[in-house]
């Protein structure tokens, strides 16, 4: 369930949480870290700058303002992780939000994906083959 309502000044229109349907858990940069190469996890939604989401008409998602999701090295193998990295227009910094609550790589062709089907807080997320399993499908929160 969702906590406080939103805060002035800490999203943008269009900005919001990315929900795992799996885990009930937000996409969460760890430790709120701004740095390149910042791995993303699942956390609990908190309405906080780390776990608010701005999707661009470039195919880009995008947190904190200039950082976006990124596959990592612009991997493509099935354990890849997803960090943030400063905004490149690169393919592996671009996504497809589908219909049936997939996030896809557009670069890798891969879903975002949480690890092992993990629940808990802290569990990491990477890319990995669209299984349609719950791990693997989102909602806007």
């Amino acid at each position: 369930m969702a906590s406080a309502g939103p805060r002035s000044g800490t999203t943008q229109p269009g900005t919001t949480a990315i929900r795992g349907v799996g885990s009930g858990r937000c996409l969460d940069v760890s430790g709120a870290s701004q740095a390149n190469g910042a791995q993303t996890l699942i956390w609990d939604c908190n309405g906080q700058p780390n776990q608010q989401w701005t999707s661009t008409s470039a195919g880009e998602l995008r947190v904190y303002g200039g950082k976006c999701l990124d596959v990592s090295g612009a991997g493509a193998a099935d354990g890849t992780a997803v960090i943030i990295w400063d905004c490149n227009g690169q393919n592996n910094q671009k996504w497809r939000l589908n219909a049936d609550g997939t996030i896809v790589a557009a670069g890798a062709n891969k879903c975002l994906d949480v690890s092992g089907a993990a629940t808990a807080n802290g569990a990491k997320v990477q890319i990995w083959s669209c299984t349609g399993g719950s791990n693997q499908r989102w909602t806007r929160a």
